[in-house]
């Protein structure tokens, strides 16, 4: 308030009296108004000052340049309601939120207060981070509320996507379209409510009516907190007519160019893998074209004012998104579009090694995922589960004995837990013999990879992946059995091998291992009817699905198949008889060591895989494919000695050999007091 006129004012009083304000000087003062003006200026030009809306400039031209270019977007197709392994959203239009009765506005504070039930557009204009939308249901515990409420309001409702038309200020002779998709509910590994995707065109021109005239020079699909471009005319665009296709992720709705299973290992590339593989629904969404920005709180779209989440307020991941205008994209789209990958990693098909530890990843990123989530909501359930783990892990350990025990001869009892340092400790003594067995494994692998190639491009193949559209994972099916095949014959061939020469170190004429490679290969008769009749048993079952449990049963039961064969001199179908009697009345400790011991292997193997997977995310998936099937005949060799060892231990128990002795430790050398091995 201004001081009256006869009372000296409050300001400036010093001592009781009364001070005369300085002026500036004039020149300064002229400087100081510039400056006001001119930031007033900026305020007024919003956020981005001199620029010109050009979707208001000209509506019907920008209408007709959105749906000129509009997406087609392919979603993966659900076999039955809440199916979690397809699409149940779709693109729609925001306002399903607004005026729904079910939909709340809160602000963060204590408890999170509710500012408004069911808020239309003008009560979300000019709201800022504090605010967010808040959905029926638990973000991190979706159950199928979120599927079916989506069903529910956005019945009678079009697909829909927003198309916003912008030129940059520093690259006037560039124009960008961009279309953003609104979907209802985010379900992958970073579960949230609401999502924004996108992709973006970029015109070699500065002015919708010359875009009208002409081709776009590149395209952009936003994935995660990145994307992936391409020209135009390039091959890996697929496009009816001028509408670009989208593959749309199953879950996590990034955008792709083609039907594949992708991985990512950063934030640009999403971590963790995204499927985008058929049966896919193409949806062909209306367009509404969105200006710059909204000033007019009754406008239908004052939504786009709206600067909080468009969902539950969670932490890290898990917090629901930012609306299309707090995006620096929005307006800077050809920042956004020059920092796009020209490429995404495609996750092979088929059985190889590589693709085993690749989809190891996944699995582990998506456990990781639920078990974060899982401590989120329930710690106490999540800390009683490991609690159990680390109980079960103990009582496993207490119920063998780890002390040393001799490594020859090969036929004498030991307990599971010395199998398993011996198998350790024998590998670390010769490492030399035993890695000439683990590279074996080697042209396996690059004959499986060689089959499961030639199988996807084989006409009557395609013909019947064609007629199953891939509903079946027919062709992962064929790609697998093709893959699988050369593994699973240099298993056994590498387990006849190692029992041979193993056996032979406790006598006085040991092998080496291209001697006892030799006298496998001579007995590839009987191991290939062995594994042949083994097949037919095993994979019989299983096509039966109801004999699955007597499949595993006979799978334990035919694991000494190779030992008997080499060490025992029986044929194919008499090795299966005797492998069959070594298991009798142990067939539970047999399938348990291997359970154990393998998945020891596995968790080693694909923990050193993962960790370089993530280290080297730059390194081409060939590569690493290789380097991973080097890094498996490294540790295969271990599993062969193993198995070995345990079939020494089965052979002692049913001739009566008494309990493992603890306190020696394996000789460096061979035994000079020999015996002949049993044949």
């Amino acid at each position: 308030m201004r001081a009256p006129a006869d009372q000296p004012s409050p300001i400036g009083r010093a001592e009781g009296h009364r001070c005369t304000p300085k002026r500036w000087p004039r020149g300064l003062s002229l400087v100081f108004t510039t400056l006001v003006l001119a930031v007033a200026a900026i305020a007024v030009a919003g956020p981005s000052a001199g620029a010109q809306d050009l979707a208001e400039e000209d509506p019907e031209a920008a209408q007709e340049l959105a749906e000129k270019y509009a997406p087609i977007i392919m979603v993966k197709a659900q076999t039955a309601a809440c199916d979690e392994d397809g699409e149940p959203y779709g693109p729609t239009s925001v306002e399903i939120l607004l005026d729904n009765p079910e939909i709340v506005l809160r602000q963060l504070g204590t408890g999170n207060p509710v500012i408004k039930a069911e808020p239309d557009a003008s009560d979300l204009f000019g709201l800022g981070e504090g605010f967010y939308l808040d959905f029926p249901g638990d973000a991190l515990e979706p159950g199928c509320i979120y599927e079916k409420d989506f069903d529910k309001y956005s019945e009678g409702i079009p697909a829909v996507v927003y198309a916003h038309i912008v030129r940059q200020d520093d690259h006037p002779d560039q124009l960008a379209l961009q279309y953003w998709s609104y979907w209802y509910y985010n379900d992958w590994n970073n579960k949230h409510e609401s999502d924004w995707e996108g992709i973006q065109l970029l015109f070699p021109v500065g002015t919708i009516q010359e875009a009208l005239a002409t081709e776009p020079s590149s395209i952009g699909y936003a994935q995660h907190e990145g994307g992936e471009q391409a020209d135009w005319e390039s091959s890996k665009l697929e496009r009816d007519g001028d509408h670009p296709v989208v593959y749309s992720s199953a879950g996590s709705h990034a955008s792709y160019y083609s039907a594949d299973l992708y991985l990512g290992r950063s934030g640009s590339e999403g971590f963790g893998c995204d499927d985008t593989t058929g049966p896919s629904e193409p949806i062909r969404p209306n367009v509404e074209v969105l200006p710059d920005a909204v000033d007019d709180r009754s406008s239908s779209l004052a939504w786009l004012a709206f600067a909080g989440r468009w969902g539950e307020r969670q932490g890290g991941p898990f917090n629901g998104p930012t609306g299309p205008t707090a995006k620096d994209r929005w307006l800077k789209p050809i920042d956004w579009h020059d920092e796009l990958r020209p490429t995404s990693v495609v996750i092979p098909a088929g059985d190889s090694l590589g693709a085993t530890v690749i989809s190891g990843f996944c699995g582990v990123v998506k456990w990781g995922s639920g078990t974060l989530i899982s401590f989120t909501t329930s710690p106490t359930r999540v800390l009683i589960s490991a609690g159990l783990v680390v109980v079960l892990a103990s009582w496993l350990q207490r119920r063998t004995d780890w002390q040393r025990v001799a490594a020859l001869p090969l036929r004498r009892r030991r307990k599971a837990g010395q199998i398993i340092r011996l198998a350790g400790t024998g590998y670390a003594r010769r490492p030399g013999p035993l890695l000439t067995f683990g590279l074996f494994y080697l042209p396996a692998a690059a004959l499986g990879a060689a089959l499961s190639a030639l199988i996807a491009i084989t006409p009557v193949v395609k013909d019947v992946l064609g007629h199953t559209d891939g509903a079946t994972g027919s062709d992962l099916f064929l790609s697998l059995i093709a893959g699988g095949i050369p593994n699973v014959i240099a298993l056994v061939f590498v387990n006849a091998a190692m029992a041979t020469y193993w056996d032979r170190l406790d006598t006085s004429e040991p092998l080496s291992p291209t001697e006892a490679t030799k006298l496998a290969w001579d007995r590839r008769r009987d191991l290939g009817v062995g594994l042949a009749r083994s097949s037919i048993v095993v994979v019989g079952l299983l096509v039966t699905v109801v004999g699955t449990p007597w499949a595993i049963r006979q799978l334990i039961r035919y694991q000494f198949m190779p030992h008997t064969v080499m060490l025992e001199d029986l044929d194919g179908k008499a090795a299966l008889a005797r492998s069959s009697e070594l298991t009798r009345g142990r067939w539970w400790h047999t399938a348990l060591f291997l359970l154990v011991f393998n998945a020891m292997v596995l968790v080693l193997s694909l923990g050193v895989g993962i960790v370089l997977l993530v280290i080297f995310s730059q390194i081409p998936l060939v590569i690493f494919t290789t380097f991973i099937t080097i890094l498996f005949a490294l540790f295969a060799p271990a599993s062969a000695l193993a198995l070995t060892l345990l079939y020494g231990d089965a052979v002692a128990q049913q001739s009566g050999g008494g309990p493992a002795e603890a306190g020696s430790s394996e000789p460096s050398e061979p035994s000079e007091q020999a015996g002949t091995p049993a044949r």
